[in-house]
């Protein structure tokens, strides 16, 4: 799948609950389904085919819009994947965006590691999102995190057609900071009025290399981890600071990303 970044100043084709016209829901161009559990190589061991997980988690990638304002658009993704349900045919992805610095004015740090976490299930050819977890300054003080269903989210079908109702989400990026939320207002009331986002720049998440050779795999079980880049080294799924490889003496770090993964059993 050919995925592009655009910058548009009319609006899309955006897919809501409030839709009222018949559409199409779900994905059905992913190549795996029943056959995601218990086929093929899986280095994770986790149970799941390892090229499924790839094209699962790549399937429903986020797009994301930016504000005109973003200056630290700067980010290496990369992503886990695990069964929550045979019975059901679910998975839980989770997207680490590994944004290289929260460029607020008054909150800049180096490292920004938010994520979303899509719960998507498979029935009948295709695949179904659920709920999506966004995380917007989880930990913090002014935590705005939330869980979604899939009809509080939006979908855009204008940019590619395989998209539909229940695909890949359209997400909201407070400007510079980098929390994610489900739509416009959501994304207003964030962090104690704090955050804005608007319509100005769409970008998929990962935009160069479409995460491929970025499952990170488990805790547990860890396919990534040490990450060298311009001479850097983060170290993704340790007890460790994220420094969005990069280390300024004059702004604090961020804590990483296991935390978070453990929480959430990944």
């Amino acid at each position: 799948m050919h995925r592009t970044w655009t910058t548009v100043v009319v609006s899309l084709g955006l897919l809501t609950a409030m839709t009222g016209t018949a559409r199409a829901e779900g994905l059905g161009h992913i190549p795996y389904g029943d056959n995601c559990w218990g086929s093929g190589t899986d280095a994770d061991r986790d149970g799941l085919n390892d090229q499924c997980e790839y094209q699962v988690a790549y399937g429903f990638m986020p797009l994301f819009w930016f504000d005109s304002g973003e200056s630290g658009f700067a980010r290496r993704p990369y992503y886990a994947v695990k069964s929550t349900s045979f019975a059901t045919r679910t998975l839980q992805i989770f997207y680490l965006d590994t944004f290289f610095d929260d460029t607020g004015v008054t909150t800049g740090h180096d490292g920004d590691p938010e994520f979303q976490i899509l719960e998507v299930h498979y029935s009948g050819g295709r695949w179904y999102l659920d709920w999506a977890y966004l995380s917007a300054h989880r930990k913090s003080s002014c935590d705005s995190s939330a869980w979604y269903a899939y009809n509080q989210l939006e979908y855009d079908t204008a940019i590619d057609s395989r998209n539909a109702y229940r695909g890949w989400p359209t997400l909201y990026v407070a400007e510079d900071k980098h929390a994610t939320y489900n739509n416009l207002s959501t994304c207003d009331q964030g962090c104690f009025l704090q955050d804005y986002c608007s319509r100005h720049t769409s970008q998929y998440l990962d935009t160069a290399d479409r995460l491929v050779s970025r499952n990170v795999g488990s805790t547990a079980v860890q396919l990534i981890n040490s990450v060298i880049l311009n001479g850097k080294t983060e170290r993704l799924l340790d007890d460790a600071a994220f420094k969005g490889w990069d280390d300024q003496w004059y702004r604090p770090n961020s804590e990483g990303y296991r935390r978070h993964l453990d929480d959430f059993g990944f």
